[in-house]
């Protein structure tokens, strides 16, 4: 039996503005000459009315369309919009709207009403479905839904909220499985409607796999109403692009990966900067966020919201450019698996609970979360990512979403960072995971909180942190300081390679704990100082621990050392994180030589070991417009048995010299400019 057409690797066009210079037909043709094989989109609408699908209106045209990306080879997806209206259904269908607490109209992108799942508007829409049962789509793409702001408090809802809780609304002191709720009942309702006139198309939305707490997402129940999971890992910057996140695209294709391994993942990317419409990234940009995407076993959705004359400008021609290269080299990008023995917990429980940041992105708008918590995870899982990112680290994201100690078992090291609020379940995995050999490196306040917030008596890890809570946390601004705690033991000796000076930058905030039996205390925290000008203080407390537990071992940061990985970024503390890889995960594939901040991917397929490199060390500030080429660098990872005997580089098209040395494998790469791929075989 084949696999589904869309488990294989997707290049999917989605012109979100207009066919200028070209007929509308023709922008099919277009973009299978470049390499895309899926297009999503409503284009070929622009003109009619666009409030809703109409066969007589809508249906000549569509069946024309997809007859032509058939011939073309390309599969096509509809968009239908499900999270905006326009401004004349104000006026015809008031009902259908979302009502802030207040009694406002909430609007998105400042234009646009925000419609409500449980308002009548879902009869429209799922009468909607029932129009394109007969035409011959590939599938249907879900922009939407969101609750806007605080909620949507319409009489519909209301008399929903009622009818599901028997409360009011208005008085209510918690909402979010509400909103979650409404959301996921009409979302399954439409898939199985859509697939039952199209069981072999995709049905999928826009996912917030990043963020899914301040969106009211259940991701394992949303991963059970999209055939395909997508999130917007490639919109960017909408702030500034000097502050912007590096890796945002990776991370977010890792996401999806780790909330659902079985199902097929697509990053969407604006081609042009957000939050301009009619400006495109500039062509290094172009390239390195598709590249990561590819990397990270993705596939790509590519939209430029302008017209089709932008993929003439140097950022279209980019596309173009590395496009082709997936299409050309199609089979190095289907059915991998991750290679990495690494892994960072991204804890959905904490993403609910805890204090969080999110980003800014067309649809999702930003939240803060509201407890009163001091850490922060967002930053501290980012600083994180970004530590091991840019010392060539191949990782993975895990989560605790019924979280076994099976799903840690690929791996040789698991960072928590401040994964404050965790499931006994996911307690008794980790230990379980330390206890069977395999290293773990925590932060902050990990396993102190319950699930829901509410916090225990002492971490529900102290066993295997090796310290127990004291009086709590302590304020240590931007002025304080840590030192190395005197003679390390042999075992400890090679974590702390590198950290040679008396004293490091305190983090923001650090925890009162006593180690307990057995642990070694690494480094310590100083007492507070008063000001920066103030007499240097004697060390006072725990800040680093090390812990064995049964077969394995925890590196323990008793403050929000990863937040300020983000932050401030201290290379010493970096360095200690990248130690631990040395260390401990013998299997790791390794990076050598070059300039850093060079992304490694590592994929299997089958007996193949398939390793990409995406170059992010461009000029600061961004957008980036050159990288500088990384000459003289190397791979190296054990054999453990694998007869690799042959390396290629795809893009610079030439055989890699390689070397046995002792139980390694060192493969020497061309000169990276902006992307390479490594297959070694």
């Amino acid at each position: 039996m084949s696999k589904p057409w869309y488990e294989g690797p997707m290049r999917i066009a989605a012109l979100q503005g207009v066919a200028d210079p070209y007929e509308a037909l023709q922008v099919v043709d277009l973009w299978a000459e470049m390499g895309f094989n899926v297009e999503q989109g409503s284009h070929f609408f622009r003109g009619l009315d666009e409030r809703r699908f109409r066969p007589a209106t809508h249906g000549p045209i569509l069946a024309a369309y997809a007859e032509r990306a058939h011939a073309a080879g390309v599969r096509l997806i509809l968009y239908v919009n499900v999270h905006t209206l326009p401004t004349s259904t104000i006026e015809d269908h008031p009902d259908w709207l979302q009502h802030s607490r207040d009694g406002g109209l909430p609007k998105l992108y400042d234009t646009a009403y925000a419609c409500c799942v449980n308002s009548p508007w879902r009869d429209d829409f799922f009468a909607l479905l029932d129009d394109l049962a007969p035409y011959d789509i590939d599938g249907i793409f879900l922009d939407g839904p969101v609750v806007v702001g605080g909620g949507c408090y319409c009489e519909s809802c209301k008399a929903r909220f009622r009818e599901w809780y028997g409360g009011d609304l208005l008085s209510a002191q918690d909402t979010w499985d509400f909103y979650r709720r409404s959301k996921d009942e009409f979302l399954m309702e439409g898939y199985q409607r859509f697939k039952a006139s199209h069981p072999d198309g995709v049905y999928y939305m826009n996912l917030p796999a990043t963020h899914p707490g301040a969106s009211y997402v259940n991701l394992k129940t949303a991963v059970q109403y999209n055939d395909i999971v997508g999130t917007e890992g490639g919109f960017m910057f909408y702030s500034p692009p000097k502050d912007a996140y590096l890796w945002k695209p990776s991370v977010a294709a890792k996401m999806l990966e780790a909330v659902a391994p079985d199902k097929p993942r697509v990053i969407f990317m604006a081609a042009d900067q957000k939050p301009w419409g009619w400006y495109m990234h500039t062509a290094v940009e172009t390239k390195l966020c598709i590249a990561s995407i590819a990397a990270n076993a993705s596939s790509l959705w590519y939209g430029p919201h302008n017209s089709m004359a932008y993929m003439d400008t140097p950022g279209g021609q980019a596309a173009r450019d590395i496009v082709g290269l997936m299409a050309r080299h199609e089979t190095y990008y289907d059915q991998s698996v991750s290679a990495a023995k690494v892994a960072i917990m991204y804890s959905i429980d904490t993403d609910r609970s805890y204090r969080r940041s999110t980003e800014v992105t067309d649809l999702y708008g930003r939240e803060q979360g509201v407890r009163a918590f001091v850490g922060n995870f967002t930053d501290a899982f980012h600083g994180l990512c970004d530590a091991l990112s840019r010392s060539g680290v191949p990782f993975d994201i895990v989560t605790d979403l019924e979280l076994s100690h099976r799903d840690l078992e690929p791996y040789d090291v698991i960072y928590l960072p401040t994964c404050a609020c965790l499931s006994d379940g996911a307690i008794a995995a980790i230990r379980r995971y330390v206890a069977d050999g395999g290293t773990v490196v925590a932060t902050f306040d990990t396993s102190l909180y319950t699930p829901d917030g509410q916090r225990r008596p002492d971490f529900g890890l102290s066993d295997v942190l090796g310290a127990s809570m004291g009086a709590g946390p302590i304020d240590y601004k931007n002025w304080n300081y840590v030192s190395l705690a005197g003679q390390p033991s042999a075992e400890a000796q090679p974590l702390l390679a590198g950290l040679d000076l008396p004293l490091y930058p305190a983090p923001a905030w650090g925890l009162d704990v006593k180690p307990r039996d057995g642990a070694e205390v690494l480094a310590q925290l100083h007492g507070v100082m008063p000001g920066r000008y103030a007499a240097l203080t004697a060390p006072e407390r725990p800040a680093i621990i090390l812990n064995r537990y049964g077969e394995g071992r925890c590196l323990y940061l008793a403050g929000t050392f990863a937040e300020m990985c983000l932050s401030y970024a201290p290379p010493e503390y970096v360095r200690l994180l990248v130690n631990v890889v040395d260390e401990h995960a013998g299997g790791s594939v390794r990076l050598e030589g070059g300039l850093g901040n060079v992304e490694v991917v590592a994929r299997r397929q089958g007996q193949r070991l398939i390793v990409h490199l995406i170059n992010y060390a461009g000029p600061t500030p961004r957008p980036f417009t050159r990288v500088p080429v990384q000459r003289d660098l190397a791979l190296r990872f054990a054999l453990r048995g694998q007869p690799y005997e042959s390396a290629r580089a795809l893009v610079a098209d030439c055989p890699c010299a390689w070397r046995h040395e002792g139980d390694d494998m060192v493969v020497h790469l061309p000169d990276v400019h902006e992307y390479e791929v490594i297959v070694i075989e």
